[in-house]
Order: structure tokens, then sequence, then C-alpha cells
């Protein structure tokens, strides 16, 4: 449905300004006008491009507070009309004040919350607009939204402690591209001239040092046009199912990344399913649901197989065991949840357990890259000073020789 931003008078002739969805602007008028409102203007809003649609993205930290604030709104006993009424227009944050707008209109004219959040496909994740129905339909939206916050909270933690172990990396990298800059553009063209007015030969590591700098510097513009194409590629070969596949075949199988990728997925998976069966969602809807929702493909297909086993009556362990994705720690105690009947509860204190290990995979993964990294720009400062100081000793060697 297309997507108005409008401009409004009421009768009171207060100016006000939202957006809404409506077939054409005939359909918003009349809407409009069943509130109590004259249509001055209105513009349609193109739909974002596949391109742009960061553009429309919420970020995660900001649904989970939006999650906790909604939640103790209606557990103080608030309708959902007025907590999104309040949250509308206390939110500092544009787009999502102009969707619960959009929300708040569609509740006043008796539309469910589920309904109107489903209009949001490229804002809010299909976890969340899922986990908002069953809520409505269970008639625990409160406590569906407080497990919702808390599990965005935790998701967030974990990528925050992925980022900041990755940062120190990170800078060292960007320390040997800034070396390689400064020795292509500053350093060895001048040695370059020196050496070449003595008319010295120079040592291999020194010419071949200037035959790298002397490539980098005249083919700096298309090196770096050649990285921004091959990331575009890479982008567009990505939206290839077979090619994203392989994608996240790679991601699992990575020697150094490997192992944060498995326990961030691992954790994911549990907090994600303990949550689906607390809500009250069988146990075979719940394996679909959090299968979609893990980022990997395949993933995706060996849970999908977990779910076909479950749907033949196998049990949930052995299934899941069946096809080798989790470590066997966790199909043991699905299988000791399984026995007592308490799988929700099993589940949500391994969810802590795993947290632990996607962080103490963190540091596993830091302890290798660090050093490498250190080595990479330590490797690089010898070789520059290999090449700038051996023909310099050679030079003065000369020179000390001729003054004899």
């Amino acid at each position: 449905m297309p997507k108005f931003k409008y401009k409004a008078k009421d009768i009171n002739n207060k100016v006000v300004r939202g957006v809404f969805f409506a077939d054409d602007e005939a359909d918003l008028r009349n809407i409009i006008s069943h509130q109590d409102f004259y249509l001055i203007s209105c513009s349609k809003i193109a739909e974002s491009s596949q391109l742009f649609a960061f553009l429309e993205k919420i970020k995660t930290e900001e649904i989970s507070f939006f999650c906790r604030q909604f939640s103790i709104m209606l557990t103080s006993g608030m309708e959902i009309s007025k907590a999104v009424e309040l949250l509308r227009d206390s939110t500092k944050i544009k787009k999502l004040k102009d969707i619960l707008e959009v929300v708040y209109n569609d509740l006043m004219q008796g539309k469910m919350l589920s309904e109107s959040f489903a209009k949001y496909p490229k804002t809010f994740p299909v976890f969340f607009r899922n986990m908002i129905a069953i809520g409505e339909a269970s008639g625990k939206l409160d406590k569906v939204l407080m497990d919702l916050a808390d599990y965005y909270d935790n998701d967030v933690r974990i990528k925050r402690k992925v980022k900041s172990a990755l940062s120190y990396p990170l800078f060292l990298i960007c320390i040997a591209f800034a070396v390689l800059f400064a020795i292509s553009f500053f350093i060895m063209p001048v040695f370059s001239e020196v050496f070449e007015s003595f008319g010295s030969e120079l040592p291999d590591i020194s010419v071949k040092v200037i035959a790298v700098s002397n490539f980098l510097k005249e083919n700096f513009g298309g090196i770096i046009l050649g990285i921004i194409l091959l990331y575009l590629i890479i982008k567009l070969l990505g939206k290839s199912t077979e090619v994203a596949k392989l994608y996240d075949k790679l991601k699992l199988n990575a020697p150094i990344f490997g192992g944060v990728v498995n326990a961030m997925i691992t954790s994911r998976f549990a907090s994600g399913f303990a949550l689906l069966l607390n809500s009250g969602i069988p146990v075979v809807d719940s394996i679909d649901t959090i299968s979609k929702l893990l980022g990997n493909r395949i993933v995706e297909e060996k849970l999908k197989q977990t779910s076909n086993e479950v749907k033949a009556g196998g049990g949930i362990a052995k299934s899941i065991s069946m096809v080798g994705l989790f470590p066997s720690l966790l199909t043991e105690m699905i299988s000791v949840g399984e026995r007592t009947g308490s799988l929700e509860e099993v589940l949500n204190k391994t969810t802590a357990y795993y947290d632990e290990q996607v962080e103490y995979s963190i540091k596993k993964m830091t302890s290798v890259i660090e050093p490498l990294m250190i080595f990479l720009v330590a490797g690089i400062v010898i070789i520059v000073l290999l090449a700038v100081f051996l023909p310099m000793l050679d030079l003065m060697s000369a020179i000390d020789s001729a003054g004899v």
C-alpha cells in the first residue's frame, strides 16, 4: 500500500503533520476526515530501493529500548493506543516517530498492532513482528515485549563485544596501510633520488621496495577503484542464493573467525528458542522461526532438516544432534529438558553459558589475530629499514674508502 506524507488542520486550525498508508489521495482524505482533520496537502513517499534499504532501519538498541518502555506502560495498565501515543510524542528518533504516528492512527481505526507493524518489513525484523502478533494473540503482549527487550539487549551486547575485540586488530591494519602509504609517497621517492644521484648499485631488497613503492604511487587511484569494484561485485554476487550459501559456509569454517561465528549462532539459537517456547509457540514452529533469525543459510537448511525430523516424530535433541550443527553439550541439555518437561527453563540457563562461550571465543580469536597484526606491521617496518639503511651503509663505506 502506498505511503503518504501529509499536512492537515483540526477544528481549532492547529496544523498537524504525519505519515499514513492509503490507497490514493482520496482514500487518505477520507481517513483524515474521519479523525476530524482537514487535509491541506500530501505527497506520496517513494518506496526505498534495496540499495537504500538501510535508511528504513532502526538500530537494534533503539528497538530494545522501545520494547522495554512499551512493556512497562502496558504492565502498569495503560491501553495500547495510549502507550503508542506517549511513545510517539516522547521519542527523538524521527523514523520511529513517523511509524508510531501511523500505528496510532491504525489503532484508532480498530486495526491490530501487529497488522500495523507488518507494514514496515524493512524497519522491524521479522522476529519482532512475529512476536508482537504472538503477544496480541496470547494476551501477554507486555511480557512478550519485555522478553524481546532482553533478547535484543543480549544481542547488542554480544555484537559490541565482537566489535570491541576487533577494534585493535583493525587499528593495526590501518597502521600498516598508513606505513605503506608513507613509504610509497614520501620516504622511498626521496631515498630513490639520493641513491640514483650517487650511481651506486642497490641491494635487491631496496630495488624491490622501490619497485613496489613506485607501483603503488603510480597506480594508487586504480587500486582504490579496484577495491571498490571488488566490494560491489561481492555484494552483487551475494544476492545469488548459491553464492550466499558459499559465503555462509566459509563463515562457519573460517580458521580464525569460525569459532566466534559458531558460538554466536549457538547462543542466539538457545536464547531465541527459549523465548519462542516461553511464549507458547509449538516446538516445530519455534525451530522454523529461529532458523530464519540466525543469519546463515547453511544453518537455516540444517534446522529445516531438524524441523522435519521432529514433525516425523523424532525427539528434539536427537533431531538436532543428527544435523551436527550445535555442540554436544547443548543437545544433551535439550535432552534433559525434554525428559523432565522443563525445556524452556533448561534453555534459559543454557543461554547464559553460551553467552560466556561467545566471550571466550572472542578472546581466543583476538589472541591469534593481535600477534599476527603486530608481526605484519613490524615486518613492514623492518623491510623498509633494511631497504633504506643497507644502501646508506654501502655509501658510507664507499665514502670512507675514497677518503682513505
